[in-house]
């Protein structure tokens, strides 16, 4: 009997000190609650405006004490006016008014009149917006008129539709199109939709690039036919008792079977489809790359696998192609990094690492390249060439001091003389440059500066008009304060690295803090805010409030600074930054004694999942607890083009095996939440399936979510952001969780 008293005593010695339910965490939640992604968005208005330029016009959209308005002028000397949505709605022939949050509605400039296109009622409209607003059902909603109007190219059941717009003859250009072999149709990674707990495949969209002179357009054929298939099983279909089986085609990492494009070009005086002489384009191909040049040829710029090399051809209308320019990495090209903008002669600028910067090259037409900037910066953007000044304007971030992300706008000559500053406040800056290049529209901010949407002046930046400054009165009234931006050097100890730290609205420095970390050190991006607009609308600060810091912290080997730092996760994603989120927890709680790294957990979403996971198994002396959702945890099971550019192919060595969770799994010794949606066609359920399925095999503890009828995205799922919480709250505050706390999304 005594040695059962012991043993039950030994036992709750060592289980988590969990208190019963309290007044206090209740309250907490109910603060957690308003920051929700639904409910925490509209307590600021005009966080991020949408503003389009339109040939010497613009339109945007704003919202006001009475919703959300659209406006639109045909320059900047006339004063904008409000897009009358009664007027719109009686051409719709609505029966109630229309909820403009709803509509996808988008405005366009023709040479005599404004016009929209929307969707409502399940339909696509054009309207004319006279002075009497009509509007009609668009039939072919993906179809694409030439320059002249005379001819419209559209993909009608995968084959190509030739239409004479006068006449209204079509001509059936293809006939062997089907689904897996589709004329004119994007790539679609995902290929099914999940709408209303249903998969169903998805609306594809079409691509059409006319000539000047309208006789001709480039577009492709897409082949999916030989790629592999994928499944996912649902078990709870609207309809029925049985669990209804998904399928979906999707390559992965060093599949020989995969998606293609095959360029095609259409003769529109003879109705003749040519294909151009070029090998299969890997479907990771940006088609905004291909355009028609004055002198009559057609380019493209064509990724390979593995994202190292990047090939630009000049194609004859003929279809004969040969290679004008190529650029060759023994690692990975940053697609994201790489723009190209055309000049006269065949001459263009690019931009390239080469120097171990993201820099911009002028290639000149006798095949010389000339370098236009340089220093320790990052061009993030090339908006284009002002031909007739030889100017060229670009966002490029790290040149200025402070924080290395924000974006400023320059402009710089073709000489690469002059290089201009044209936007000197400290904050992060969004642009578009006006298609005349004498105007250009600035939405600037921080994380404790609401945004500010601006009209400026290209020749010195001047602001000639500002559209909104956001409205944060609202979000400041529940108590809301920024997160604080925080700096730490690396593993080597003198790369400073940049980050955030979120904390409760009733943060008291004199307490101990459980520490979160939201990790996402995915090569392509980075995880802290820089912008206003996520400083608020995040998972971060609901978390804060149940009595916790989080930190987000963007480690070696993640975007937006040299090649060098970037080069740390090649073929190394299992690094997930652990060195140096180790090393700047310690920093911080140096100077921060309120940080209490004796409770540290991790949660990440994707490949922040797969992070987050290995966080717990690899650093689980210091990472205790963790939720992990939609989680990459095997790379070879993610599709074909990303893990190839980050991880290099699977035959090049052991490095997919050495960065698979699933071989960490015996190592878990804390507290570890997978969770999935039956209908993720990212990142496939069994990712998680097949690491709870390790934990298990090594006979460890693990907790398994499945979210029924849900996809990838889970920002909104108010049942797995409240489970996610909860989590937390028991396994690393050591408190009790509100039993059952409804979590909504109104």
């Amino acid at each position: 009997m005594l040695a059962r008293y012991v043993q039950l005593t030994v036992a709750l010695i060592v289980m988590p000190v969990v208190a019963a339910e309290s007044p206090a965490m209740q309250a907490a939640y109910q603060q957690a609650a308003q920051f929700f992604y639904p409910k925490v968005r509209p307590l600021v208005r005009n966080a991020e405006l949408p503003f389009y330029w339109q040939q010497q016009g613009y339109w945007f959209s704003r919202q006001e004490t009475d919703g959300r308005r659209f406006y639109f002028a045909d320059s900047l000397q006339q004063a904008p006016q409000q897009l009358n949505m009664a007027e719109l709605a009686r051409a719709l022939a609505a029966d109630d008014a229309l909820d403009v949050d709803k509509l996808n509605l988008t405005l366009n400039r023709t040479e005599q009149h404004w016009q929209a296109r929307l969707q409502y009622q399940q339909q696509s409209w054009h309207c004319q917006l006279a002075s009497a607003y009509q509007c009609q059902i668009v039939v072919a909603p993906t179809a694409v008129k030439s320059p002249d109007q005379r001819w419209q190219l559209d993909s009608v059941a995968h084959n190509l539709q030739l239409t004479d717009v006068n006449s209204g003859q079509t001509q059936q250009l293809t006939t062997d199109g089907s689904a897996d072999y589709a004329w004119g149709e994007l790539n679609d990674w995902y290929q099914l939709d999940a709408l209303n707990g249903v998969a169903q495949p998805p609306k594809r969209s079409s691509r059409f690039v006319w000539s000047d002179d309208s006789r001709f357009a480039a577009t492709f054929v897409l082949d999916r036919r030989t790629m592999p298939t994928l499944h996912m099983l649902q078990n709870l279909p609207q309809q029925g008792y049985s669990a209804v089986l998904h399928s979906y085609k999707r390559a992965l990492p060093g599949d020989d079977q995969r998606s293609h494009y095959q360029l095609a070009i259409v003769n529109t005086q003879n109705g003749k489809v040519s294909m151009t002489q070029l090998p299969p384009l890997e479907t990771t191909q940006n088609w905004g790359d291909v355009s028609w040049h004055p002198d009559g040829f057609f380019y493209l710029v064509a990724r390979d696998r593995g994202m190292r090399a990047l090939t630009l051809w000049q194609i004859l209308p003929t279809g004969a192609a040969s290679i004008k320019w190529q650029e060759r990495s023994e690692q990975f090209l940053d697609y994201a990094k790489h723009d190209i903008a055309w000049l006269d002669g065949g001459q263009f600028v690019f931009s390239s690492e080469r120097d171990g910067w993201n820099h911009l090259y002028l290639q000149h037409a006798d095949g010389t390249t000339q370098q236009l900037t340089r220093g320790d910066f990052v061009v993030r953007q090339l908006h284009g060439i002002d031909k007739a000044n030889r100017q060229l304007y670009f966002s490029a971030s790290g040149r200025e001091s402070g924080d290395p992300y924000f974006r400023y706008l320059y402009r710089i000559k073709l000489d690469g003389t002059e290089l201009t500053l044209l936007t000197p406040e400290y904050a992060d800056h969004q642009v578009s440059v006006s298609p005349d290049w004498q105007y250009f529209y600035d939405s600037y901010s921080r994380v404790d500066l609401p945004t500010v949407s601006t009209v400026r002046q290209s020749m010195d930046g001047q602001v000639l008009e500002t559209l909104a400054v956001a409205d944060d009165s609202a979000l400041r009234a529940t108590g809301w304060q920024p997160p604080e931006p925080v700096t730490v050097l690396a593993r080597d100890g003198k790369t400073p690295l940049y980050g955030l730290l979120y904390k409760p609205v009733n943060f008291d420095p004199a307490k101990r803090y459980a520490v979160v970390q939201h990790m996402y050190a995915g090569p392509h991006t980075i995880v802290s805010a820089k912008r206003f607009s996520r400083a608020f609308a995040n998972t971060e600060t609901p978390i804060a409030q149940l009595g916790i810091v989080v930190l987000n912290l963007d480690p070696l080997g993640t975007a937006h600074r040299s090649r060098a730092f970037h080069l740390h996760s090649y073929k190394n994603l299992g690094d997930i930054g652990g060195p140096d989120y180790l090393s700047g927890l310690k920093q911080l709680a140096a100077k921060r004694p309120y940080l209490d790294l004796n409770r540290v957990g991790a949660y990440g979403h994707s490949a922040g999942g797969y992070d987050a996971a290995r966080a717990v198994l690899k650093y689980g002396d210091v990472y205790k607890v963790a939720v992990s959702s939609a989680g990459n945890h095997d790379h070879r099971m993610s599709k074909a083009w990303w893990p190839e550019m980050w991880m290099g192919m699977p035959d090049e060595g052991t490095q997919y095996d050495s960065n698979n969770n699933m071989t960490l799994a015996h190592q878990l010794n804390g507290k570890l939440l997978l969770a999935t949606g039956d209908l993720d066609n990212n990142v496939n359920p069994a990712n998680s399936f097949r690491l709870a399925a390790a934990i298990q095999a090594a006979n460890r503890d693990v907790d398994l979510l499945l979210l029924a009828n849900k996809d990838h995205d889970l920002r909104e799922d108010s049942y797995f952001t409240r489970r996610r919480w909860d989590y937390f709250v028991q396994h690393l505050v050591g408190k009790a969780p509100p039993a059952f706390f409804q979590l909504s999304n109104n």
